[in-house]
């Protein structure tokens, strides 16, 4: 990849400043940004403490890398798209099989026209997904008839791969594309309870590799004049292949559907993960945009990061190289130089402070089974939030109006295994920022920023001696004892 400015690649550098102070108005959790137009990158920010080395879940943009692997099973003859996904796996059917799944095709799975209802994996106990795929859940309807996001089945979908390849994911994947493209050197994928890889949704990687992948895809299967994976393939997995329309209402992402590709405006393409992990790739302009973020719980965080993308770059883009500009390139290279990461942001302090410092609130009984919590402040700029949950005394360092960056007091998150709690101390790396909201209002904001991301927003009110806490979380099957409300009353 080379990197150029972006007027060289058709972009005013005010327009991507532009941007990118509208994303930061807007507040949302960006981790890393880059663009690219050919193999040319003419922008790349990093939100610190993340760099370009730093490897990021992916979550669902997974879905995509396992449609390509998909691809490569056909090229290798080992499996067809209309072939009936139950006869690779007719091992793990130990129920009578339900009419319309006995009908569903691979290319069904890919377009997400399935059978199964949505349903989670999390709230079972059946640690191989394909079993829990192929034999709960008895409502069912005919396949290939309507599109549903279906998570599940695209875990299925990478369990095929490694059934007929006889090769992890990763290794496959590894084998036939990255180890051609340059890129992934440092990538993994979680797995789940039964050792599969999470195919759905735990690639790890970063940002580059992404890149390169948009850019691979974008191709349409050929890197530095070598084929890697069919031409005819690609086309239709980022093309529309079926209508994925919910409601009657427009959605940015609900265009179409490809094979396991989510349609753009512009004949574009991309791959989406929850959090706004995003390749959005436009070949009518031989353009690509990837972005990591940390973004769950803000329901309009997507749909406003993609508008502005296409109203201030993509929409703004030349066919040919503009004028170079110095002064505007020099500011955009200082707002880069200076991004971080999203904290929450307040009054500078309150009276407040020393008469909370130290002193204990008694909590009643709540769901988050918090009995007591109280504040330390070392200054106006930094302190703990100190609590006692289900019975352990826990700490929570925070700076006043920027991160704090630690680890997580909480033990036994998973770690490289989906759902399955560790016993080994593990901790998640987090970012803890604390603001007074008023005078009596604080907020306490922890993001997760390891290998799972998630965030828990802590908000306390104080009237005299009682109070009132009020939790939120945002994660995938983690920070379950950080949402609900705790009345608490100060301890005489």
């Amino acid at each position: 990849m080379n990197t150029v400015s972006p007027e060289r690649a058709g972009i005013k550098s005010c327009q991507i400043k532009r941007f990118i102070d509208l994303i930061n108005k807007r507040g949302l959790h960006m981790h890393s940004m880059l663009m690219m137009r050919g193999n040319d990158i003419f922008y790349e920010g990093y939100w610190a403490p993340y760099n370009k080395d730093s490897i990021q879940r992916m979550y669902s943009v997974t879905k995509s890398f396992v449609s390509c692997a998909i691809g490569l099973c056909c090229d290798d003859g080992l499996i067809n798209l209309d072939d009936k996904i139950v006869d690779y796996f007719r091992d793990k059917i130990d129920t009578p099989l339900d009419e319309n799944l006995k009908n569903q095709t691979i290319r069904q799975m890919l377009t997400m026209t399935t059978a199964r209802p949505v349903c989670s994996w999390f709230s079972e106990n059946d640690p191989d997904r394909t079993h829990l795929y192929l034999n709960h859940y008895k409502k069912r309807r005919p396949s290939g008839t309507v599109w549903e996001y279906d998570s599940a089945g695209s875990q299925v979908l990478s369990s095929l791969v490694e059934r007929v390849t006889k090769k992890s994911l990763l290794d496959f994947l590894k084998e036939r594309i990255f180890s051609h493209l340059g890129t992934f050197e440092n990538a993994k994928i979680l797995k789940t309870p039964n050792g599969d890889s999470w195919g759905d949704s735990a690639l790890i990687c970063t940002l580059r590799d992404l890149a390169s992948f948009g850019r691979f895809v974008m191709n349409y299967g050929v890197h530095n004049g070598k084929r890697l994976l069919s031409e005819e393939y690609l086309k239709k997995a980022t093309t529309k292949q079926v209508d994925n329309t919910e409601d009657g209402h427009r959605a940015i992402f609900h265009l179409g559907y490809g094979y396991q590709f989510w349609i753009t405006e512009e004949g574009g393409f991309a791959l989406v993960g929850m959090g706004d992990q995003l390749c959005v790739c436009i070949p009518k302009y031989d353009f690509i945009f990837c972005c990591t973020a940390d973004n769950q719980g803000n329901e309009r965080s997507r749909e406003y990061l993609i508008t502005s993308l296409f109203d201030n770059i993509i929409d703004n883009l030349s066919d040919t190289p503009l004028d170079e500009n110095e002064m505007e390139l020099k500011k955009l290279k200082e707002l880069t130089s200076n991004l971080e990461l999203y904290r929450v942001t307040g009054q500078a302090d309150s009276e407040l402070r020393a008469e909370l410092n130290d002193r204990v609130y008694l909590c009643d009984e709540n769901p988050m089974n918090i009995s007591e919590f109280s504040f330390h402040f070392d200054d106006k700029d930094s302190g703990y939030l100190s609590y006692t949950k289900d019975g352990n005394k826990l700490k929570l360092d925070f700076c006043v109006n920027k991160n704090r960056f630690g680890y997580f007091p909480e033990l036994g998150y998973s770690k490289d295994v989906g759902k399955v709690a560790t016993t080994n101390g593990h901790k998640y790396k987090d970012a803890v920022s604390m603001a007074w909201l008023q005078d009596n209002k604080i907020m306490i904001f922890a993001q997760i920023i390891d290998e799972y991301l998630g965030n828990t927003s802590l908000i306390f009110g104080f009237n005299g001696d009682k109070a009132t806490l009020m939790a939120k979380k945002a994660a995938e099957y983690f920070l379950f004892g950080y949402e609900g409300l705790a009345i608490a009353k100060r301890k005489m």
